[in-house]
């Protein structure tokens, strides 16, 4: 199964392949935003799950800049978890992060708060 997963405001951004189970992406964000500090939350709508992070300034900043965004350290936090995941495509995922976030940096809202939609098909 693949799904896209891409950060939203009234338009669509920019999307990145995937190959993680809906359920570990969702897991490796809410990851993603306890490392940085910023409060999280997710509804699945269906076709796609949204994920909204309150303080989106500090996510992309986290996925640009910072040496602890690598496969390694997140499957060691994915697996506390007891959550397995495939580490070539996390590598193939965080990378692509890392590749888009520029782009992304236009879906920070007007009080600073990013959306994905990992969309599910």
């Amino acid at each position: 199964m693949s799904q896209n997963f891409r950060p939203v405001t009234e338009t669509w951004n920019a999307h990145s392949a995937c190959f993680l189970e809906p359920e570990v992406l969702t897991t490796l964000l809410h990851g993603l935003a306890a490392r940085v500090g910023s409060a999280s939350d997710d509804r699945d709508c269906g076709d796609y799950t949204r994920v909204w992070f309150e303080d989106g300034n500090k996510v992309l900043k986290y996925i640009e800049r910072d040496a602890r965004f690598h496969a390694d350290s997140f499957i060691d936090s994915l697996e506390e978890q007891g959550v397995t995941v495939n580490k070539d495509n996390l590598t193939a995922l965080l990378g692509n992060m890392r590749t888009l976030v520029r782009q992304w940096r236009g879906s920070i809202g007007e009080h600073g708060e990013l959306v994905f939609y990992l969309d599910i098909f």
